[in-house]
């Protein structure tokens, strides 16, 4: 079921001032920006190794997920992805354990993936996303 961490998500109110910080702390930098006007984020990625850091940024403050998570609870980790092979597969295996799923369905995600969300009550309060990419993440 899962292969590895995809990802890490984490909240922020500033794109350009996360980036700035993982460049100058970290000397890391972004392979790839996108905006994603369904869900009202700008999502910058940075690959670590074999995962990714998912930096989200609401395009309007306070909207959407992670804007109210923002205005909740200020910038910080918000979710674990582990990357998938067969994200309705893996859906309908939930389902049949009865784990409650935000996503009954998979949606689009940042880079071309298919994506759905485990409700944190069931994770030990972790927000879990699940993932199936088609192929690595490359650059912009």
């Amino acid at each position: 079921m899962i292969k590895k961490i995809d990802h890490i998500g984490i909240a922020v109110k500033s794109l350009d001032a996360a980036l700035y910080t993982y460049k100058r702390i970290y000397g890391l930098e972004a392979i790839k920006i996108e905006m994603h006007e369904s869900t009202n984020l700008k999502i910058a990625l940075i690959r670590v190794g074999d995962v990714l850091i998912e930096l989200l940024e609401p395009i309007k403050p306070g909207v959407g997920r992670i804007g109210q998570f923002l205005k909740e609870k200020g910038e910080g980790f918000h979710h674990i992805a582990f990357r998938v092979d067969d994200l309705d597969h893996t859906i309908d295996r939930l389902n049949q354990i009865e784990v409650p799923l935000r996503d009954k369905e998979p949606r689009d995600g940042a880079d071309k993936s298919r994506i759905a969300f485990i409700e944190p009550a069931s994770t030990q309060n972790v927000l879990t996303e699940l993932v199936e990419r088609k192929q690595e993440v490359k650059g912009n």
